[in-house]
């Protein structure tokens, strides 16, 4: 029998693959590269029950570890306690985000304040994002089974720290371009 983690594991998989899909396309258009569409929106929803799929996994894996873990580990929970912040964050900006292009979707004409306000919050989204995943990518890493040694562990986490690091630098510099008129 498939153990809940493995399931929790292909899930992740499966919201990585949308949102690498769903972040790639709103790039291209925060650039000018691409216009507007729909998918935008089709394929935001279609991460939403994978993702709250994820958090309940999480917390009944997290509390079900919880009990029997203790203080022996403290860089794990430190690690840990990081992807529940930040996994908070994210539902709280994810939620903001929805209901702000909700509101005023990309390419309407609203007030300044609103693209501020999309600013702020798509970039609080993006750090909280990219905070949880340099813990989860490689904790799915060692979960698939590719990362064995603790070598390995700290050289994979270096590099996916690096990659991470770029992504919200090419996340924030979008929003910028797309924003500037706006924003500065």
């Amino acid at each position: 029998m498939i153990s809940l983690k493995k399931i929790d594991t292909i899930i992740v998989i499966i919201i990585l693959l949308l949102l690498l899909h769903h972040a790639i396309l709103s790039v291209l258009h925060l650039f000018g590269i691409i216009g507007y569409s729909a998918s935008f929106q089709i394929t935001g929803r279609r991460i939403f029950y994978p993702v709250v799929a994820h958090i309940f996994i999480s917390l009944y894996l997290y509390l079900k570890d919880k009990s029997k873990r203790g203080n022996r580990y403290s860089k794990l929970i430190k690690d840990t306690t990081q992807q529940i912040v930040t996994g908070i964050f994210i539902i709280i900006f994810l939620s903001m985000h929805i209901i702000s292009y909700s509101l005023a979707p990309l390419n309407s004409v609203y007030a300044s304040w609103v693209g501020v306000f999309h600013f702020v919050v798509d970039n609080l989204f993006f750090i909280s994002l990219i905070f949880h995943l340099r813990v989860s990518i490689p904790r799915l890493m060692i979960s698939l089974g590719f990362l064995d040694g603790q070598n390995q562990y700290l050289n994979f986490k270096y590099k996916t720290n690096c990659v991470l690091f770029i992504i919200l630098v090419i996340l924030v510099l979008a929003e910028l371009v797309y924003n500037r008129g706006v924003i500065l």
